[in-house]
């Protein structure tokens, strides 16, 4: 399901021929799309907080293909470097051993 969504994103971006654009611009925008995920949760405001980290992903998946990148790929090797990391959380957010 999630690989249907991938090409269905990918070929939403090349009929609009984002993938033809530079990646700094997918960068700036997800920038903005933080910012409304920042709001929305700040709010709690949860259907605001459910578009803007569909929007994160939209945007993180251009990104992606536009850098000859696989979005799957890149949270795969994210999943499997942080399996068996160390640490402990730190006011609720969680520091990696080598970063203590």
């Amino acid at each position: 399901m999630m690989n249907d969504l991938i090409k269905k994103i990918e070929a939403w971006s090349v009929t609009r021929r984002l993938d033809e654009q530079p990646s700094k611009n997918q960068l700036l925008k997800l920038v903005e799309e933080v910012g409304e995920l920042v709001a929305g949760h700040n709010k709690q405001h949860k259907a605001e907080v459910i578009d803007s980290v569909g929007d994160i992903l939209v945007v993180l998946t251009i990104y992606c293909q536009q850098r000859g990148l696989s979005i799957q790929d890149c949270l795969e090797a994210a999943c499997e470097e942080i399996s068996g990391r160390k640490g402990k959380l730190v006011d609720g957010v969680f520091v990696k051993e080598a970063d203590l």
